[in-house]
């Protein structure tokens, strides 16, 4: 037990160091002897965990996705649809330094596709209870990529909109485009 709990907390380290790493430089500049000094940790120990970087960051990017999905899966749907996206764009806005981090300059664009496209398929999971059922899998497709751009941006330029006003927006250009 307590060897799992090492374990988790060395990971917790290495991972809040390639984190707080990329918000100063791109991802592919930063090397594993910076990433365990930042940690300080030894390489030994992170060789132990991790085979790169690379690795490192799909564990990051792992954990992302299973809280975003857990905390997406939790809504009751006792909410109206609002209150449930705000709950959700509240999640994020929480969870600011993570976010800002993967939607910044210093992560890869395919990357960055790939975490989206994974966070999307949660929200997209709950487009019928905010949109109706939609037929058209272009239609589909379109309002939740206009979605996952609207909050890439809301995320990129610092939060700069009130998470139920950027709810009403989102829920409203949903409504609109599938009336």
């Amino acid at each position: 037990m307590a060897s799992t709990r090492r374990t988790e907390m060395t990971k917790l380290l290495f991972r809040t160091a390639l984190i707080e790493l990329m918000q100063e430089k791109p991802f592919h500049k930063i090397t594993v002897k910076e990433i365990c000094e930042q940690a300080d940790l030894n390489r030994t120990t992170f060789y132990l965990h991790y085979s790169d970087q690379t690795q490192l960051l799909d564990d990051i990017v792992s954990k992302l996705e299973e809280a975003t999905s857990k905390h997406f899966a939790s809504a009751t749907g006792n909410e109206d649809d609002i209150e449930n996206l705000t709950m959700h764009l509240d999640y994020i806005k929480d969870n600011e330094k993570i976010y800002r981090t993967i939607t910044g300059g210093n992560l890869d664009d395919n990357i960055k596709t790939k975490i989206f496209r994974n966070m999307l398929s949660d929200l997209n999971a709950k487009m019928p209870e905010w949109c109706g059922h939609i037929e058209n899998p272009y239609v589909q497709k379109f309002i939740i990529s206009g979605c996952g751009s609207t909050i890439f941006q809301w995320i990129n330029n610092g939060f700069d909109m009130e998470t139920r006003d950027l709810a009403k927006l989102i829920y409203n250009l949903c409504k609109k485009a599938t009336a």
